[in-house]
């Protein structure tokens, strides 16, 4: 299954406001002008991507050009509801709507060739499992509960990367936390290329209640903070940062413990590896708590892997990437192979029971 990207929202809700302004050239009188409703459609579309996927300076972009398109077509909404014909749109209107489409197409440009770099599960045999999860914080008897429907508190997000092949399935399964300055899928070529060679993949993205800690607004509110002390030198500077690591201790412990737990559950008998990015590389003593029999590796330790914190952004988040980290759309995907493959060492190490470094 091919997990959705906050992309697909956001070109559904460009390409509503290209046919919403580009209407004027081929609407003509005697017709009930319908296609004024995708003036609050895209509002809609572009304000539940956001939740669904949390705030992003893109979402923020394409709703403000949004907003601005349904109140100028607010008076051929009204007519529409009462079924009135269209006569004819007046050269104000017409002008107007001209200018928001140069807007939309500038837009609909930036996001395509910014589009990220997908790489096609079906093509490497692998398939992706979305789930969600209630988890505590800071809770020693640790128990995790399965949200089932959508009134159930969501705070775990739980992807499994796995080949569809038991015959190629290998006898370790990869734990992964991310930095939270970034989310699971910022690592998905990455995971792709574990599954694809047999090695399945669990990881979570971990949330609180609060709107500074929520999915909506967390990852959004610190590569802002780091932007506003710095601008792209600030966010650049985050990568290093280990203060990250202190603040969101909890969170991170817990979405160890929930990790191991679901491991444990689903994966009787085979060994646990665990891996992380950057702050979320507790300290091993507390690792070895949690996981006693185990190997850990910090994706940080990997010379080739340049945005530490971020993911693989070059393929994931084109546009942010080269605008603050100065890296360009990569679609030879060298970074999350390379890493790929060091970690399949790492891997391969550890379940012949080999001595080897990757800490």
């Amino acid at each position: 299954m091919e997990i959705l990207t906050p992309w697909t929202g956001e070109i559904l809700a460009l390409g509503m406001l290209f046919v919403l302004n580009a209407r004027v050239f081929w609407t003509r009188r005697t017709r009930i002008d319908a296609l004024s409703l995708l003036g609050p459609f895209s509002v809609l579309t572009i304000i539940l991507s956001a939740f669904a996927w949390g705030l992003r300076s893109a979402n923020i972009a394409i709703l403000a050009l949004s907003l601005v398109c349904a109140v100028i077509n607010y008076r051929s909404l009204v007519r529409f509801s009462q079924q009135l014909f269209v006569d004819s749109y007046s050269l104000k209107f017409f002008i107007t709507s001209v200018i928001l489409l140069i807007a939309t197409i500038s837009l609909l440009f930036i996001e395509v060739s910014g589009r990220p770099v997908r790489l096609q599960t079906r093509r490497y045999n692998v398939d992706v499992q979305r789930e969600f999860f209630s988890a505590p914080l800071n809770n020693e008897s640790f128990k995790l509960k399965k949200a089932v429907t959508v009134s159930d508190q969501r705070n775990l997000t739980l992807y499994t990367f796995y080949n569809s092949d038991p015959s190629v399935q290998q006898d370790a399964v990869l734990l992964f936390v991310p930095d939270v300055l970034a989310e699971s899928l910022s690592y998905e070529p990455y995971f792709i290329l574990l599954a694809r060679r047999g090695w399945t993949v669990l990881t979570g993205d971990m949330y609180k209640r609060e709107m500074e800690n929520s999915k909506f607004f967390r990852r959004f509110s610190l590569i802002w903070d780091a932007f506003a002390l710095g601008g792209s030198d600030g966010i650049k500077k985050q990568m290093g940062l280990k203060s990250r690591g202190k603040s969101f201790h909890d969170i991170y412990e817990s979405s160890y413990k929930a990790l191991a737990k679901i491991a444990a559950d689903r994966y009787p008998g085979k060994k646990i590896f665990v891996a992380s990015d950057s702050s979320a590389f507790l300290p091993e003593a507390k690792l070895e708590t949690i996981f006693p029999e185990s190997r850990f590796l910090n994706l940080q330790s990997i010379p080739e892997y340049t945005t530490p914190g971020y993911g693989f952004a070059a393929q994931t988040n084109p546009i942010f990437s080269w605008l603050f980290l100065g890296k360009k759309r990569d679609k030879t995907c060298f970074e999350p192979s390379w890493c790929a493959t060091q970690t399949i060492k790492e891997l391969e190490r550890f379940c012949f029971n080999r001595r080897g470094s990757g800490n």
